[in-house]
């Protein structure tokens, strides 16, 4: 709003008086005025001698409380706009209220700044609007000549408020509705009048039985009514609808008119639902930090504070050099990090070093990640910091533990007993190396299992385009995030040995054509072309392990398309030898990229290692993917090779054996597909044992999309508690569980229930991402095993694959 607000806020609260106050100042600017009262009796004090816009109280003061503090205020003030302020326990007197002459009603505990702008903004221009309505009504036969300004000025009130009004004479079968009514409906008539029944006809089929019946009741007490509901519009547009109405009676105590607005507060909504999955992010141990274009700190999280020992006003306005003692940090616009985001507006992630304000040192990842306006632009810079300080000290203990056993080594000269200490020196180092690997798994891949997944579900959702776009960068940041975690775990089971292979039968012609599609939107994406070949000679039925094939072309694919701008990407299958039950196939992977320099075509193999300097600066990446290609490679008895021109491209080649397999009719796969896709899920019992209260919200809503009947324990005993009293169709069980773990209440359930129980099919959720962790579910007795995160398709397969095994 243009004019300054002069605005009374009766708090008996300072910290809430202050809030407010600061709300105010970073929505308003110099455009308010904030008078404060901190009591009733103040409060009327400065009524009387004050002309306000708009009047801000809370119903709990020391003088008064309850609906009481508004009656005394209303009647003081019944000429100004109202907004109360309630606890959540006060929730229905705050409703209470607005049936009374509120405007509106604030919870405490959900208050925002953007809630508070828009609940001022809605009051003061309803408050209007109403006010122009009354008085309008009383002076139409006096003022017909200014009929029509006036209705030119209630049109644009209501335009700009999405506010339509209509008026009904109880009894007669039409309605008369305003334009802005009737723009919201999507009607294009030139007319103002609509058949009561057509009417209630837009009203949802889901709603319409309430609303009705809230409308006879009012007529039948003479009360005026406010609620929510859903419309349907001409075009068949869903949205969200906050209707108000007042009775006009007669002398007889009849009620003979109904006047009512009907606002269109689905923007409002949508922004509502925006601001709860930003809660999810926000709301986490991570420390959050939003920063404007230029990089200077805007607001930071609890976490950040938590973390750091800092304040936002300690850090409000700065890059964050606090944190670095005076050095610059990725938000400071010198650096190459804040250079990079402002020219590729695309998220970027990097280790670094931090100081606490008690001078703790400590190491986090940051994760940068750009918020862009309408045009494109970068507006605003999401940093979050994870903290890393025990995966830090892990390592240097590592690094430790490795030095102490290269030196036994050294020393062969050394005596057995000390060989023995050397030796489990290594395997303590080894084992602090693994449960290192397996906290990082878990605590990592736990939050990510929320974020991927809630990010899944609201793109499936009815958003507006911009929403979608950033839902897509988090849900991109998301998997990128989890493909570095991948490369880490399967170089660690590598170098430990504890990597296991497969061998089944699969199709190569399906497996490639899988692949394609996989690829094909980054493809797209890049304007660029992919062709796959197989010679005739190569035998499409394989033996061998099809996961870990897809594995290693993903990741020269992969590398292909991060490193080729334009042209086109190339895959070649061909036999080197063939047999009766034996082949050797040749792989080439080819591109018109940037090419390697010559002296760096062996050293791309390396861990951690990439073709020059800069080559994660420009392009991201953890420089395992080709590490990880040949290892995997050289452990199924192949070989791998690379050639490259720079600036022309590169060529990856490998050789790998497979035997043959019988051929299996690509009919009878299609309809064991279509049989399994099919397979009804409805009303299927789970028990879904989870403790974090993010991924309970997100396995409930995947399993009630598919019908199933849902009831969830927090921990083991409570799971064990459940099983005993309520017979289960199958049990997804958590790992990691408070009171109990998933393997001892595993254990409980199959040993300690009713014999017709204790079969119940078990499912495990675990954030650790490693071979030993499936064989110890196997040796709980557990039916199955899925990793988190996990997707839809990934559970809904493994729900209906051992729910058909047990039957």
């Amino acid at each position: 709003m243009e004019e300054s607000i002069n605005i009374l806020l009766i708090e008996d609260n300072a910290a809430d008086s202050r809030l407010i106050y600061i709300y105010l100042k970073e929505m308003y600017l110099h455009k308010a005025s904030l008078t404060l009262a901190d009591s009733l009796s103040a409060g009327l004090e400065h009524i009387k001698n004050n002309n306000f816009d708009i009047i801000v109280i809370d119903l709990s003061l020391p003088d008064s409380s309850g609906i009481d503090t508004f009656k005394s205020v209303f009647a003081a003030s019944p000429e100004r706009p109202i907004i109360v302020l309630t606890g959540l326990e006060d929730e229905l007197i705050g409703m209470n209220t607005v049936k009374l002459g509120a405007q509106d009603f604030l919870i405490k505990g959900k208050l925002g700044a953007d809630a508070l702008k828009r609940s001022i903004d809605y009051s003061i221009q309803r408050f209007k609007l109403l006010k122009e309505l009354s008085e309008n009504t009383k002076k139409l036969e006096e003022r017909t000549a200014d009929l029509l300004r006036e209705k030119q000025k209630l049109a644009q009130a209501q335009k700009l408020a999405h506010i339509g009004s209509w008026e009904w004479v109880v009894g007669e079968n039409t309605i008369t509705a305003s334009e802005e009514l009737l723009n919201i409906l999507e009607i294009e008539s030139d007319k103002l009048k609509i058949a009561y029944d057509a009417f209630i006809d837009f009203i949802h089929p889901d709603d319409r039985e309430n609303v009705t019946r809230t409308i006879d009741q009012s007529i039948k007490n003479f009360q005026p009514f406010d609620f929510f509901h859903r419309i349907v519009t001409q075009t068949g547009k869903t949205r969200e609808i906050h209707t108000r109405g007042e009775l006009v009676v007669s002398e007889q105590d009849a009620a003979i008119r109904i006047a009512g607005t009907e606002q269109d507060i689905t923007v409002r909504k949508k922004e509502e639902e925006l601001e709860q999955l930003a809660m999810v992010a926000i709301k986490s141990y991570n420390a959050v930090i939003i920063a404007n274009k230029d990089g200077k700190i805007e607001w930071v999280n609890d976490g950040f504070t938590k973390l750091t020992g800092y304040k936002l006003e300690d850090v409000k306005g700065t890059y964050g050099e606090i944190l670095r003692r005076g050095k610059n940090t990725g938000l400071s616009p010198e650096t190459d990090l804040y250079k990079i985001i402002r020219r590729d507006k695309k998220p970027l992630s990097y280790e670094n070093k931090n100081f606490a304000k008690d001078g703790t040192q400590y190491w986090v990842l940051t994760s940068l990640t750009p918020i862009l306006d309408e045009k494109g632009e970068v507006n605003k810079i999401i940093s979050i910091d994870s903290d890393i300080s025990k995966q830090k000290r892990a390592e240097q203990e590592l690094i430790l533990a490795n030095d102490i056993a290269e030196m036994s080594i050294e020393n062969g000269n050394m005596a057995l007993e000390e060989l023995h200490k050397a030796k489990e020196l290594l395997e303590e180092s080894l084992k602090v190396k693994e449960r290192f690997l397996a906290n990082m798994s878990h605590e990592i891949r736990t939050p990510m299992n929320a974020i991927i997944g809630f990010t899944n579900l609201m793109l499936k959702s009815d958003l507006p385009e911009e929403q979608k776009q950033y839902l897509n960068a988090i849900h991109t940041s998301g998997e990128n995030l989890l493909v570095i975690i991948n490369d880490i775990l399967d170089i660690s089971k590598m170098a430990s040995g504890k990597i296991t292979f497969e061998t089944i039968p699969f199709n190569l012609k399906q497996l490639m054509a899988t692949l394609v599609e996989l690829m094909r939107p980054k493809v797209t994406e890049k304007n660029l072309a992919l062709q796959v070949r197989l010679n005739a000679d190569v035998s499409e039925n394989l033996v061998g392990d099809p996961t870990r094939l897809n594995q290693i072309l993903t990741n020269l694919l992969d590398n292909a398309i991060k490193f080729t701008n334009e042209g086109k990407i190339k895959i070649k299958v061909s036999a080197i030898t063939n047999s009766k039950n034996k082949t050797e196939l040749q792989f080439e992977v080819s591109d018109t990229g940037i090419g390697i320099p010559p002296d760096s075509l062996e050293r791309v193999f390396e861990s951690f290692t990439q073709a020059s300097d800069d080559t994660s600066r420009k392009f991201g990446g953890t420089g395992l993917g080709l590490a990880i290609t040949r290892q995997l490679i050289d452990l199924l008895g192949g070989k791998i090779s690379v050639k490259s021109t720079l600036n022309k491209g590169t060529t990856f080649v490998f050789n790998l054996a497979f035997k043959k397999s019988a051929r299996v009719a690509r009919n009878q796969i299609k309809k064991q597909q279509k049989d399994s896709l099919e397979f009804p899920l409805k009303g299927t019992k789970v028990l879904l044992v989870e403790d974090n209260t993010f991924n309970q919200m997100l396995a409930t809503k995947m399993l009630e999309r598919w019908k199933c009947v849902v009831d969830i324990a927090e921990n083991g005993k409570i799971a064990v508690k459940k099983a005993r009293q309520k017979k289960f169709d199958l049990i997804l069980m958590d790992i990691q569980l408070p009171e109990m773990d998933g393997y001892e209440t595993t254990h409980t359930i199959r040993n300690h229930i009713s014999p017709k129980k204790r079969n119940t099919p078990i499912i495990a959720l675990t954030a650790h991402a490693f071979a030993s962790e499936a064989e110890k579910c196997r040796e709980a007795t557990m039916n199955g095993y899925i990793s988190k995160p996990f997707t839809e398709n990934t559970l809904f397969t493994k729900m209906m694959q051992i729910l058909q095994a047990s039957r």
